[in-house]
Protein backbone atom coordinates (compact mmCIF):
# COMPACT_ATOMS: atom_id res chain seq x y z
CA UNK A 1 0.00 0.00 0.00
CA UNK A 2 1.35 3.54 -0.82
CA UNK A 3 -0.51 6.28 1.15
CA UNK A 4 0.16 10.45 -0.52
CA UNK A 5 -1.35 13.62 0.83
CA UNK A 6 -1.79 14.45 -2.44
CA UNK A 7 -2.98 13.11 -6.25
CA UNK A 8 0.31 11.52 -7.87
CA UNK A 9 2.66 12.43 -9.54
CA UNK A 10 2.21 15.40 -6.47
CA UNK A 11 2.63 18.78 -8.02
CA UNK A 12 4.90 19.74 -5.17
CA UNK A 13 7.04 16.44 -4.56
CA UNK A 14 10.97 16.93 -5.17
CA UNK A 15 11.06 14.79 -7.98
CA UNK A 16 8.80 16.68 -10.16
CA UNK A 17 9.85 18.27 -13.33
CA UNK A 18 10.86 17.76 -16.56
CA UNK A 19 14.23 16.25 -16.13
CA UNK A 20 16.94 14.93 -13.88
CA UNK A 21 20.50 14.45 -14.04
CA UNK A 22 21.64 11.14 -14.31
CA UNK A 23 25.26 10.95 -14.09
CA UNK A 24 28.18 8.75 -12.63
CA UNK A 25 29.92 11.64 -12.14
CA UNK A 26 31.01 11.49 -8.52
CA UNK A 27 34.19 11.65 -6.92
CA UNK A 28 32.79 9.41 -4.39
CA UNK A 29 33.40 5.77 -5.29
CA UNK A 30 30.25 4.43 -3.28
CA UNK A 31 28.15 6.80 -5.24
CA UNK A 32 29.83 5.78 -8.36
CA UNK A 33 29.09 2.32 -7.80
CA UNK A 34 25.29 2.96 -6.75
CA UNK A 35 24.67 5.28 -10.53
CA UNK A 36 26.05 1.74 -12.43
CA UNK A 37 23.88 -0.02 -10.76
CA UNK A 38 20.87 2.12 -10.53
CA UNK A 39 21.52 2.32 -14.64
CA UNK A 40 20.65 -1.33 -15.12
CA UNK A 41 17.95 -0.95 -12.83
CA UNK A 42 16.23 2.20 -14.89
CA UNK A 43 17.17 0.10 -18.06
CA UNK A 44 15.49 -2.78 -17.04
CA UNK A 45 12.36 -0.67 -15.98
CA UNK A 46 12.51 0.64 -19.50
CA UNK A 47 12.65 -2.82 -21.15
CA UNK A 48 9.22 -3.81 -19.02
CA UNK A 49 7.00 -0.79 -19.90
CA UNK A 50 8.32 0.38 -22.86
CA UNK A 51 8.98 3.98 -22.22
CA UNK A 52 11.56 5.74 -22.50
CA UNK A 53 12.78 6.96 -19.37
CA UNK A 54 16.93 8.45 -20.08
CA UNK A 55 18.10 10.06 -22.90
CA UNK A 56 22.09 10.22 -22.55
CA UNK A 57 23.71 13.32 -23.37
CA UNK A 58 27.17 13.12 -21.67
CA UNK A 59 27.87 15.10 -18.83
CA UNK A 60 30.60 17.87 -18.93
CA UNK A 61 31.89 19.90 -15.87
CA UNK A 62 33.99 22.65 -15.87
CA UNK A 63 36.62 24.06 -13.78
CA UNK A 64 38.28 27.11 -12.74
CA UNK A 65 42.08 26.82 -12.52
CA UNK A 66 42.16 26.19 -9.16
CA UNK A 67 39.19 23.52 -9.13
CA UNK A 68 40.00 20.18 -8.44
CA UNK A 69 36.89 18.54 -8.22
CA UNK A 70 36.66 18.00 -11.78
CA UNK A 71 40.17 15.99 -11.79
CA UNK A 72 38.85 14.13 -8.64
CA UNK A 73 35.68 12.97 -10.34
CA UNK A 74 37.79 12.07 -13.52
CA UNK A 75 40.51 9.99 -11.23
CA UNK A 76 37.18 8.06 -9.42
CA UNK A 77 35.56 6.95 -12.69
CA UNK A 78 38.66 5.20 -14.30
CA UNK A 79 39.53 3.44 -11.01
CA UNK A 80 36.30 2.10 -11.08
CA UNK A 81 37.18 1.35 -14.71
CA UNK A 82 34.59 3.64 -16.40
CA UNK A 83 34.88 6.01 -19.16
CA UNK A 84 36.07 9.49 -18.40
CA UNK A 85 38.40 12.25 -19.97
CA UNK A 86 40.23 15.16 -18.88
CA UNK A 87 40.09 18.36 -21.46
CA UNK A 88 41.88 21.91 -21.13
CA UNK A 89 39.15 24.60 -22.38
CA UNK A 90 40.59 24.77 -25.81
CA UNK A 91 40.32 21.19 -26.38
CA UNK A 92 36.26 21.38 -24.72
CA UNK A 93 35.10 24.24 -26.62
CA UNK A 94 36.82 22.28 -29.80
CA UNK A 95 34.02 19.72 -29.24
CA UNK A 96 31.62 21.93 -27.58
CA UNK A 97 31.98 25.08 -29.10
CA UNK A 98 28.94 26.63 -26.87
CA UNK A 99 31.06 27.67 -24.44
CA UNK A 100 33.59 30.15 -23.77
CA UNK A 101 37.07 29.14 -23.99
CA UNK A 102 38.29 32.06 -21.20
CA UNK A 103 35.23 30.92 -18.57
CA UNK A 104 37.45 28.53 -17.77
CA UNK A 105 40.66 26.51 -17.25
CA UNK A 106 39.77 23.06 -17.80
CA UNK A 107 37.08 19.95 -17.80
CA UNK A 108 36.39 16.39 -17.01
CA UNK A 109 33.57 14.26 -19.68
CA UNK A 110 31.41 11.62 -18.40
CA UNK A 111 30.06 9.85 -21.18
CA UNK A 112 27.70 8.27 -18.70
CA UNK A 113 25.89 11.72 -18.64
CA UNK A 114 21.88 11.77 -19.47
CA UNK A 115 18.95 12.98 -19.00
CA UNK A 116 16.49 11.23 -16.82
CA UNK A 117 12.64 12.36 -18.09
CA UNK A 118 11.25 13.15 -14.41
CA UNK A 119 7.52 13.28 -15.06
CA UNK A 120 7.75 9.95 -17.57
CA UNK A 121 9.63 8.32 -14.53
CA UNK A 122 7.54 8.82 -11.42
CA UNK A 123 4.15 8.29 -13.85
CA UNK A 124 5.84 5.24 -15.26
CA UNK A 125 6.54 3.70 -11.58
CA UNK A 126 2.95 4.35 -10.61
CA UNK A 127 1.99 2.80 -13.55
CA UNK A 128 4.13 -0.36 -13.08
CA UNK A 129 2.96 -0.23 -9.01
CA UNK A 130 -0.48 -0.19 -9.70
CA UNK A 131 -0.38 -3.05 -12.62
CA UNK A 132 1.81 -5.15 -10.13
CA UNK A 133 -1.12 -5.05 -7.54
CA UNK A 134 0.00 -1.89 -5.11
CA UNK A 135 -2.96 -0.18 -3.86
CA UNK A 136 -2.47 3.76 -3.91
CA UNK A 137 -4.53 5.77 -1.69
CA UNK A 138 -4.34 9.79 -3.16
CA UNK A 139 -5.06 12.72 -1.14
CA UNK A 140 -4.48 11.57 2.10
CA UNK A 141 -1.89 13.59 4.63
CA UNK A 142 -0.52 11.33 7.30
CA UNK A 143 0.18 12.83 10.64
CA UNK A 144 0.84 10.64 12.84
CA UNK A 145 3.05 7.32 13.11
CA UNK A 146 2.51 5.51 15.73
CA UNK A 147 3.60 2.02 16.87
CA UNK A 148 0.39 -0.69 18.76
CA UNK A 149 0.82 -3.14 21.85
CA UNK A 150 1.29 -5.38 19.34
CA UNK A 151 4.11 -3.61 17.70
CA UNK A 152 1.81 -2.53 14.48
CA UNK A 153 2.46 0.56 12.85
CA UNK A 154 -0.37 3.02 13.19
CA UNK A 155 -0.64 5.55 10.40
CA UNK A 156 -2.93 8.15 11.12
CA UNK A 157 -4.30 10.50 8.34
CA UNK A 158 -5.56 14.50 8.35
CA UNK A 159 -8.89 13.09 7.47
CA UNK A 160 -9.22 10.99 10.69
CA UNK A 161 -8.28 7.99 8.85
CA UNK A 162 -5.81 4.92 10.70
CA UNK A 163 -4.34 2.44 8.47
CA UNK A 164 -2.90 -0.88 10.05
CA UNK A 165 1.13 -3.18 8.78
CA UNK A 166 3.57 -4.92 9.98
CA UNK A 167 6.12 -2.78 9.04
CA UNK A 168 5.99 1.08 6.87
CA UNK A 169 8.46 3.12 4.97
CA UNK A 170 8.33 6.77 5.37
CA UNK A 171 9.40 8.51 2.71
CA UNK A 172 8.08 12.06 2.73
CA UNK A 173 10.92 14.15 1.56
CA UNK A 174 10.62 17.90 2.26
CA UNK A 175 7.65 16.83 4.67
CA UNK A 176 9.26 14.52 6.77
CA UNK A 177 10.07 17.76 9.30
CA UNK A 178 6.88 17.59 9.98
CA UNK A 179 6.22 14.10 10.20
CA UNK A 180 9.23 13.38 11.73
CA UNK A 181 9.82 16.47 14.02
CA UNK A 182 12.89 14.49 16.03
CA UNK A 183 15.13 15.08 12.79
CA UNK A 184 14.57 18.53 12.40
CA UNK A 185 17.46 19.51 13.91
CA UNK A 186 18.94 16.58 11.17
CA UNK A 187 17.25 18.47 7.75
CA UNK A 188 16.71 21.36 6.39
CA UNK A 189 14.12 22.09 3.39
CA UNK A 190 15.80 25.02 1.19
CA UNK A 191 13.75 26.46 -2.04
CA UNK A 192 15.64 25.94 -5.59
CA UNK A 193 14.75 27.87 -8.61
CA UNK A 194 14.93 26.32 -12.07
CA UNK A 195 14.04 28.02 -15.01
CA UNK A 196 14.11 26.97 -19.06
CA UNK A 197 15.53 29.59 -21.27
CA UNK A 198 15.02 29.41 -24.94
CA UNK A 199 17.84 29.68 -27.41
CA UNK A 200 17.42 31.97 -30.55
CA UNK A 201 16.18 30.14 -33.76
CA UNK A 202 19.23 30.53 -35.97
CA UNK A 203 21.18 28.59 -33.16
CA UNK A 204 18.84 26.43 -31.14
CA UNK A 205 20.31 23.35 -33.15
CA UNK A 206 23.60 23.73 -31.43
CA UNK A 207 21.69 23.30 -27.83
CA UNK A 208 20.14 19.94 -28.89
CA UNK A 209 20.69 16.82 -27.28
CA UNK A 210 23.33 15.03 -28.80
CA UNK A 211 25.23 18.75 -29.38
CA UNK A 212 25.43 19.87 -26.02
CA UNK A 213 25.67 18.09 -22.89
CA UNK A 214 24.51 18.54 -19.78
CA UNK A 215 26.67 21.06 -17.77
CA UNK A 216 28.05 21.72 -14.21
CA UNK A 217 29.91 24.32 -13.12
CA UNK A 218 30.89 23.31 -9.30
CA UNK A 219 32.70 26.57 -8.59
CA UNK A 220 29.56 28.72 -9.32
CA UNK A 221 26.58 25.56 -8.54
CA UNK A 222 24.95 26.28 -11.71
CA UNK A 223 24.40 23.41 -14.12
CA UNK A 224 22.35 23.19 -16.55
CA UNK A 225 20.51 20.76 -19.88
CA UNK A 226 20.15 20.71 -23.49
CA UNK A 227 16.92 21.17 -25.04
CA UNK A 228 14.54 18.71 -24.24
CA UNK A 229 10.92 20.00 -23.17
CA UNK A 230 9.37 23.05 -24.53
CA UNK A 231 11.82 23.87 -27.06
CA UNK A 232 13.93 25.58 -24.11
CA UNK A 233 17.50 24.92 -22.10
CA UNK A 234 17.10 24.22 -18.36
CA UNK A 235 19.14 26.20 -15.56
CA UNK A 236 19.42 25.92 -12.10
CA UNK A 237 22.14 26.50 -9.14
CA UNK A 238 23.14 23.13 -6.69
CA UNK A 239 24.02 25.57 -3.86
CA UNK A 240 21.21 25.49 -1.47
CA UNK A 241 19.07 28.23 -1.55
CA UNK A 242 16.82 29.64 1.82
CA UNK A 243 15.19 27.87 4.14
CA UNK A 244 12.01 27.23 3.43
CA UNK A 245 8.87 24.88 5.37
CA UNK A 246 7.45 23.24 2.41
CA UNK A 247 3.41 23.97 2.94
CA UNK A 248 4.14 27.73 3.00
CA UNK A 249 6.72 27.54 0.16
CA UNK A 250 6.56 30.86 -2.51
CA UNK A 251 5.89 29.06 -6.34
CA UNK A 252 7.24 31.77 -8.13
CA UNK A 253 10.84 32.38 -9.43
CA UNK A 254 12.42 35.72 -8.47
CA UNK A 255 13.81 38.34 -11.33
CA UNK A 256 16.94 38.48 -9.08
CA UNK A 257 17.68 34.57 -10.07
CA UNK A 258 16.87 34.66 -13.61
CA UNK A 259 19.13 37.42 -14.05
CA UNK A 260 22.43 35.57 -12.05
CA UNK A 261 21.09 32.88 -15.19
CA UNK A 262 21.64 35.44 -17.67
CA UNK A 263 25.45 36.16 -15.78
CA UNK A 264 25.82 32.79 -16.04
CA UNK A 265 25.29 32.53 -19.99
CA UNK A 266 27.06 35.92 -20.46
CA UNK A 267 30.07 34.29 -18.90
CA UNK A 268 30.42 30.37 -19.73
CA UNK A 269 27.77 29.89 -22.94
CA UNK A 270 27.66 34.04 -23.99
CA UNK A 271 24.18 32.81 -26.78
CA UNK A 272 22.01 32.44 -24.25
CA UNK A 273 23.02 35.52 -22.70
CA UNK A 274 19.74 37.38 -23.66
CA UNK A 275 17.57 33.86 -24.21
CA UNK A 276 13.60 34.05 -23.70
CA UNK A 277 12.38 32.80 -20.74
CA UNK A 278 10.08 30.07 -21.53
CA UNK A 279 8.88 28.75 -17.84
CA UNK A 280 10.15 28.43 -14.33
CA UNK A 281 9.60 26.19 -11.25
CA UNK A 282 10.63 25.93 -8.18
CA UNK A 283 11.33 22.75 -6.57
CA UNK A 284 12.45 21.83 -2.65
CA UNK A 285 15.73 19.98 -1.94
CA UNK A 286 15.13 17.99 1.96
CA UNK A 287 19.02 18.24 3.14
CA UNK A 288 20.68 16.64 5.59
CA UNK A 289 24.29 18.18 6.86
CA UNK A 290 26.48 15.93 4.49
CA UNK A 291 24.38 15.69 1.83
CA UNK A 292 24.20 11.70 2.00
CA UNK A 293 21.11 10.64 1.94
CA UNK A 294 19.34 8.85 5.32
CA UNK A 295 17.97 4.89 4.93
CA UNK A 296 17.43 3.67 8.25
CA UNK A 297 15.05 2.62 10.62
CA UNK A 298 13.16 4.98 12.89
CA UNK A 299 15.55 5.33 16.46
CA UNK A 300 12.17 4.88 18.43
CA UNK A 301 9.36 2.90 16.81
CA UNK A 302 11.07 -0.67 15.43
CA UNK A 303 9.51 -1.04 12.53
CA UNK A 304 9.53 2.28 10.60
CA UNK A 305 12.36 2.53 8.13
CA UNK A 306 12.87 5.88 6.79
CA UNK A 307 13.89 7.19 3.48
CA UNK A 308 14.61 10.52 3.50
CA UNK A 309 17.63 13.48 2.91
CA UNK A 310 18.50 13.26 -0.44
CA UNK A 311 20.28 16.89 -0.70
CA UNK A 312 19.41 17.36 -4.48
CA UNK A 313 21.05 14.64 -6.01
CA UNK A 314 19.12 11.19 -4.92
CA UNK A 315 16.39 11.10 -7.84
CA UNK A 316 19.21 9.28 -10.18
CA UNK A 317 19.39 6.41 -7.86
CA UNK A 318 15.83 5.66 -7.13
CA UNK A 319 15.10 2.18 -8.03
CA UNK A 320 17.95 1.31 -5.87
CA UNK A 321 17.03 3.05 -3.18
CA UNK A 322 13.96 1.30 -3.41
CA UNK A 323 15.14 -2.02 -3.72
CA UNK A 324 17.36 -1.27 -0.43
CA UNK A 325 13.93 0.07 0.79
CA UNK A 326 12.14 -3.43 -0.09
CA UNK A 327 15.18 -5.51 1.36
CA UNK A 328 15.25 -3.92 4.60
CA UNK A 329 11.57 -4.16 5.05
CA UNK A 330 11.09 -7.43 4.03
CA UNK A 331 14.18 -9.50 5.43
CA UNK A 332 16.07 -6.54 7.38
CA UNK A 333 18.76 -6.83 5.79
CA UNK A 334 20.24 -5.02 2.58
CA UNK A 335 23.70 -4.03 1.18
CA UNK A 336 26.02 -3.45 4.12
CA UNK A 337 28.27 -0.59 2.67
CA UNK A 338 25.39 1.32 1.98
CA UNK A 339 23.60 0.75 5.32
CA UNK A 340 26.72 1.75 7.14
CA UNK A 341 26.83 5.46 4.98
CA UNK A 342 23.12 6.00 5.60
CA UNK A 343 22.76 5.68 9.20
CA UNK A 344 21.06 7.99 11.33
CA UNK A 345 23.69 7.17 14.12
CA UNK A 346 26.33 9.24 12.30
CA UNK A 347 24.36 12.48 13.53
CA UNK A 348 23.98 11.70 16.98
CA UNK A 349 26.42 14.66 18.32
CA UNK A 350 24.28 17.04 16.44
Amino acid sequence: MLIDQAALPNPRGASVDYSKVFRFAYEDALYVEMAVESLAMWRAIEAETGATLLSPTGMLLIGKADSIIEKEIHDTLRAAGLAAEMMSNWETVARFPQFNVEAFAHSAYDPSGGILHAEACVQTLIDLARRRGVQIIENARVTAIRQDKNARVELATEAGDEFYCERALVASGPWTRKLLPQLNHVLTTTRQEIVYFAPPAKVAREFEIGRLPIFMDFTSGFYGFPMHKIGAVKIGNHCKGEMVEPYACANQVGEPFIESCRAFFASAIPTLADAEVRETRVCIYNNTPDDDFIIDWHTELENVLIATGFSGHGFKFGPLVGQLAADLLLTRRAAADALNRFRLARFAEL
